[in-house]
């Protein structure tokens, strides 16, 4: 039995103290009142973790955090090593922020647990070549150089490939394709998945969850939910546990951005 399983058992018992008699003293009222806010309060806490409005902003608050500081990480690294992670970013702007190929994306939630993946981004700029003519979008950029896939240029609208290689202009035969066996590099093959997974099997990960305040917006929120309905603090000698949960289940989703 899990600790919220648990407090919920241990709160049903409270409930035969919900209701006093007017016929009694005041005594009967005073446990109600105190058995209904032990009640209602140990409604919040073991209901928090399976209240789905929790569980949205605890994933989207640290997923948030995860996506800047994984983003920073690549771009310094980018910007230390060019020659391993140009490719995950834009022709000539790599590690720039607004010019990232990749981008991380949650796969899957089960409660306060979720994983998380990335996906690559097609590349929208033009393919400069050595004398500064733009002619075509190499769109699959990242993901085809990260994998080491290699590529066959064909003419497409000219009967032959020209290109310089070292300064000197190379005419190819009419019709000829060139096959380029490393496009983007001897170092770029798994580069982004190895700085990947540096990140997420590391400290840094964790360090992430830290930064992120969630603590201190839990804490927040929490405290809003746990506030004690008017109802529950006016003297009265009998108290209705569904309505209890009800409140408790109102106040969780109000506190954590559901309902008003």
């Amino acid at each position: 039995m899990d600790s919220s399983t648990a407090l919920v058992a241990a709160a049903s018992g409270l409930e035969k103290f919900l209701a006093g008699t007017k016929t009694t003293s005041l005594k009967d009222s005073t446990v109600a009142q105190i058995s209904a806010t032990i009640y209602y309060q140990a409604q919040v806490i073991s209901k928090i973790t399976s209240n789905k409005n929790f569980q949205n902003k605890f994933s989207a608050v640290i997923f948030k955090q995860i996506q800047e500081d994984f983003g920073d990480y690549v771009d310094a690294k980018a910007r230390t090593a060019p020659i391993s992670l140009h490719h995950v970013y834009e022709w000539k702007k790599t590690g720039k922020k607004e010019s990232r190929l990749f981008e991380l994306k949650k796969l899957s939630q089960d409660g306060l647990s979720f994983r998380i993946g990335y996906d690559f981004k097609l590349s929208k700029s033009l393919v400069p070549t050595n004398k500064g003519k733009h002619r075509h979008v190499f769109a699959n950029k990242a993901a085809v150089m990260e994998a080491g896939m290699p590529v066959i240029i064909s003419p497409r609208s000219a009967e032959r490939l020209v290109f310089e290689v070292n300064g000197s202009t190379v005419f190819m035969p009419i019709g000829a394709s060139v096959n380029v066996k490393r496009p983007g590099g001897a170092k770029v093959k798994n580069a982004f998945y190895i700085a990947y997974n540096r990140f997420f099997t590391g400290d840094l990960v964790n360090q992430s969850i830290k930064k992120s305040g969630f603590q201190r917006l839990f804490n927040s929120s929490l405290t809003k939910a746990m506030k004690l309905p008017m109802n529950i603090k006016r003297i009265q000698y009998s108290f209705s546990p569904n309505t209890v949960r009800n409140q408790a289940d109102f106040a969780l989703n109000s506190a954590f951005g559901g309902m008003a």
